[in-house]
């Protein structure tokens, strides 16, 4: 592993190059009617009648580029960063809907993220500034954004209600600003008690450790603001889950995550790892190879130069060398075979060798890695059907339980559950112009229809399944076996890198798509059961 100097190089280089990329993101002309727009597609291309309000998170890198002392930096200390942060606000409050809230996807649509995500960049550019006074429009708009989020709680993706509290929170200080304090507390008090024991908040339906990573980012903001002993404990927590996900090779098990998230942002971690070693491990091992073309900086679309993904890279730049160089050895490092009850995830590590990980509540998803990387994967079986619709194991839902039984010298675990099925959304002209009618017409009622269309629904495929998994010193072997009565034509097929769930931020060009799934032999099947055989090999050393 490189020690700190070389990974925080490698790390500032890579995101130093990319400041004429961001800065192309925004309107920069101050006669444009646009002017301070993070939307490139909205300004320049044409190519939408709205502007994208989760863009204006750009300005929080313009905020740290303004202070960032280095001679590849162009913007340190230059006036042009301070307008176009100021043009940002003021374009912000310009776009915003009568009801306080904002768009993301399309006109109308009085989005969640929106709302909460530019609100909390607002509040820190505040916060920063020593929360002076706003002009009258500008103080308007934070109002109704406070009011409209206050009235519109977050259950399903509680990073979303992170960036939310957060952004309340310092909200509540800028002066003129009022935030109801008891309906405040009421939403703080439910998003603590929905954490899991184990450590992570609910991303529909599981753990994401992505998304977890930027919920750390906002519970830092919380707590700095605030000093809420609550938002302490919680980061405890959360970093103590979110180390077991970190390989002997330093890549992220993608499809582990519930909402199959490809990135960790590193803000919240950098500013803990001050103080917890443990913190500080993942960060140097995530972020070690920075400038590699494998790492997932690498694939980072230009939507989320502007999006958390830059903006917690960015902030994290002025306190890099502030982390411990303590570091406590990572469960990777460590080794042993964990099993998370909860979340129905299972994590082997056998130090310097191998780490597995099983997603049991995702049909069984399977990595194994070895010290050079990712070396096999099982991300389960797709069944395409007539009409288009294609059935899948690999699905986060209610119907995948899974269970764990261990003795001396093997893991076993059993996967069960029923083959979903998923259709593709394919934009059309026709359905643009639907898709704006209904928003106008239902506003944000809309957004559930859609969540559950594209995201929740998850019919039944007529397929039961079962994944049994037995891992040994120097060998793991699935079975699996397909109970589908009824169904003639039913030809499984061993599914690609793909989910078929939509997440916005997930989806980015990984290496792992490069290494195929490997075969399973047939087996001999119980009452006319289907079943098949994989057999993976590693390193001969059982784990500690």
């Amino acid at each position: 592993m490189n020690n700190r100097d070389e990974m925080i190089g490698k790390y500032r280089e890579q995101l130093l190059r990319s400041i004429p990329r961001i800065l192309s993101q925004v309107d920069r002309d101050p006669d444009s009617p646009t002017y301070g727009s993070f939307d490139r597609d909205f300004w320049h291309y044409k190519m939408r009648d709205f502007s994208s309000i989760v863009l204006q998170q750009g300005m929080l890198v313009l905020d740290v580029l303004h202070d960032f002392d280095h001679p590849d930096n162009p913007l340190y200390r230059h006036p042009l960063a301070t307008q176009l942060i100021d043009a940002s606000l003021g374009f912000w409050a310009s776009q915003q809907l009568a009801s306080g809230s904002f768009n993301e996807y399309y006109p109308f649509e009085e989005g969640y993220p929106p709302t909460a995500f530019s609100l909390y960049a607002v509040g820190l550019v505040f916060r920063k500034r020593g929360y002076p006074q706003p002009d009258e429009k500008l103080k308007t708009a934070i109002r109704k954004a406070c009011e409209w989020l206050l009235d519109h709680p977050e259950h399903q993706a509680f990073n979303q209600e992170s960036a939310s509290l957060a952004g309340l929170a310092m909200a509540a200080r800028i002066p003129g600003v009022t935030v109801d304090a008891g309906r405040l507390e009421q939403r703080l008090a439910t998003f603590f008690s929905g954490q899991s024991t184990e450590g992570w908040f609910p991303e529909y339906g599981g753990p994401d450790i992505g998304y977890l990573s930027v919920t750390l980012d906002c519970l830092f903001d919380y707590h700095e603001t605030t000093g809420d002993p609550r938002a302490t404990a919680a980061m405890e927590r959360a970093v103590e889950f979110l180390s077991h996900f970190i390989p002997v090779a330093g890549k992220t098990p993608v499809m582990i995550n519930a909402r199959n998230t490809d990135y960790i942002v590193p803000y919240g971690l950098v500013r803990l790892a001050v103080s917890n070693p443990l913190a500080a491990g993942i960060v140097r091992r995530v972020f070690g190879t920075a400038g590699s073309p494998s790492h997932f900086l690498a694939a980072t679309d230009d939507r989320y130069l502007c999006h958390y993904v830059y903006q917690s890279c960015f902030r994290a730049l002025h306190h890099l060398p502030e982390m411990t160089g303590d570091e406590t050895s990572l469960p990777c490092n460590k080794g042993g075979s964990f099993f998370f009850e909860e979340s129905g995830i299972y994590v082997r590590h056998q130090p310097a060798h191998c780490s597995i990980f099983v997603a049991g509540k995702k049909g069984g998803v399977l990595y194994l890695y070895d010290s050079a990387g990712l070396a096999n994967v099982d991300y389960g079986w797709r069944w395409k059907r007539s009409g288009g619709a294609v059935a899948v194991t690999h699905w986060q839902g209610g119907s995948m339980v899974s269970s764990h039984n261990a003795d001396r010298d093997i893991d076993m675990l059993v996967v069960e559950g029923r083959m979903s099925v998923h259709r593709r959304y394919v934009p059309s002209p026709l359905r643009h112009l639907l898709l704006r009618l209904a928003a106008y017409v239902t506003g944000n009622r809309l957004v559930h229809r859609l969540k559950h269309a594209m995201i929740f629904n998850s019919p039944d495929a007529g397929v039961g399944y079962r994944r049994e998994i037995s891992v040994g010193a120097d060998r793991l072997v699935l079975t699996d076996r397909f109970d589908a009565a009824g169904s003639d034509d039913f030809k499984p097929v061993a599914a690609p890198h793909y989910s078929l769930r939509h997440v916005a931020s997930a989806g980015g060009f990984s290496v792992e798509e490069l290494l195929g799934v490997s075969g399973a032999r047939i087996v001999p099947g119980k009452d006319g059961e289907i079943a098949f055989e994989k057999q993976l090999l590693f390193e001969k050393k059982p784990c500690e």
